[in-house]
């Protein structure tokens, strides 16, 4: 027996059943207790020297290392999103898959929409944390990294749209009623959070917070909502009810021209963006011909801005994975969002995905799925490891 045997053996226990038979039985237990008996600001140094796919691992050892390691986690919010794609990618309805970006590798999880039914429905993410319609089309968060759930409010009926009882909204409504949802903060940092919604056919702004319209971003409980026409309400969520500060017309030079054709034959694409800076002094908008080392992330989700140099050490990691891609700076990473052009075929559509780089004014994909209906679409989503409040 060589040295690599013997210290095999050395972790393994013997013991004998009912048969009399030897069996052998790894002694993970004293691992666990080991992890968690670690002195706090070695545990910490630990966890930061370790890439999130690592912490991921950790978290799926057993129960103990997960509550462990998401106590004492401090994973840097800056890390790059990760795109949720669609259920129907596997034949299996219980597996969610998640691509990341940064290795060019698809996860799979099980079981983490357990419990929401099986016409579950993402309408938002932000801060790590989706927002989920289950079949009742009762909202709920869920942090699907650390399986936090967190139950919402119902929508109230007079948001409803009128004459519609809510069997049938249910039936038929549900996944068309809400165009997005963002988080005014981190359920996971903070008791004070609260959810704003676009819903209704009428794009109509509706908000819950804890314990009671085309796009929407929040920045310091200030929410800036993108209207269809391309103007720009600012509402202060600070106060007990929200208020609407200023509005800022669109750009002189912007344009919005939408040609339907077959969506199989002539699927609808983005071809190109005109990207602007808001002004806040002047309340005027200012055409920007780069973003420099930024890197945009936009679709369903809260829109993200990262530095392309925060997301990862990626010279360290480039190193480690040679074969591995990185974003693109200057770049604007897209899902597609119009629920609208997505329902015009039932056979084929959402494909409408892929990053534009401002340099070059070219459009590339980043992942390919191999579906003729990608549904429902894709979603970026910043991976969270904390735990909610109480």
């Amino acid at each position: 027996m060589d040295k690599g045997e013997g210290s095999k053996r050395r972790r393994i226990s013997s013991t004998k059943d009912k048969a009399g038979k030897a069996e052998t039985k790894p002694k993970y237990s004293s691992w666990s207790w080991s992890l968690s008996n670690l002195p706090v600001q070695l545990l910490g140094l630990i966890l930061g020297k370790l890439y999130l796919v690592d912490i991921i691992h950790c978290c799926a050892v057993c129960s103990s290392w997960r509550s462990t390691v998401q106590s004492h986690c401090t994973q840097s919010a800056s890390t790059t999103p990760w795109l949720m794609l669609p259920g129907n990618v596997e034949d299996d309805s219980t597996i969610r898959c998640f691509f990341n970006l940064a290795e060019n590798k698809v996860y799979k999880m099980k079981n983490a929409f357990e419990g929401f039914g099986e016409d579950a429905w993402c309408v938002g993410s932000s801060h790590g944390w989706l927002v989920i319609l289950d079949d009742e089309a009762i909202p709920h968060l869920l942090n699907p990294f650390s399986r936090v759930r967190i139950q919402l409010p119902s929508i109230p009926n007079e948001l409803l749209c009128p004459n519609i009882d809510r069997d049938y909204f249910v039936r038929y409504l549900r996944k068309i009623f809400i165009a997005k949802a963002v988080l005014l903060a981190d359920p996971s940092r903070s008791n004070n959070f609260g959810v704003v919604v676009i819903c209704g056919s009428l794009s109509r702004l509706a908000f819950c917070k804890k314990g009671d319209t085309t796009d929407i971003i929040c920045h310091d409980n200030q929410v800036y909502v993108l209207a269809s026409d391309a103007s720009v309400e600012v509402w202060d969520f600070r106060r007990a009810f929200p208020t609407k500060i200023t509005s800022i017309d669109k750009p002189s030079t912007l344009q919005k021209d939408y040609v339907l054709y077959n969506s199989k034959f002539c699927p609808y694409r983005t071809k190109l963006f005109y990207v602007y800076r808001l002004n806040f002094r002047q309340n005027t908008w200012e055409q920007v011909e780069s973003l420099n080392d930024q890197v945009v992330f936009l679709g369903g989700n809260q829109s993200i801005s990262l530095s392309s140099h925060d997301l990862l050490d990626w010279d360290a990691w480039m190193r480690q994975n040679p074969c591995r891609t990185r974003c693109i700076p200057d770049s604007i990473y897209f899902t597609g969002d119009r629920w609208d052009e997505m329902d015009v075929d039932d056979s084929y559509g959402g494909h409408d995905i892929g990053f534009f780089n401002l340099v070059d004014h070219s459009i590339k994909p980043y992942y390919h799925l191999n579906l003729a209906r990608i549904d429902p679409p894709p979603f970026w989503i910043t991976p969270n490891l904390s735990m909610g409040k109480d």
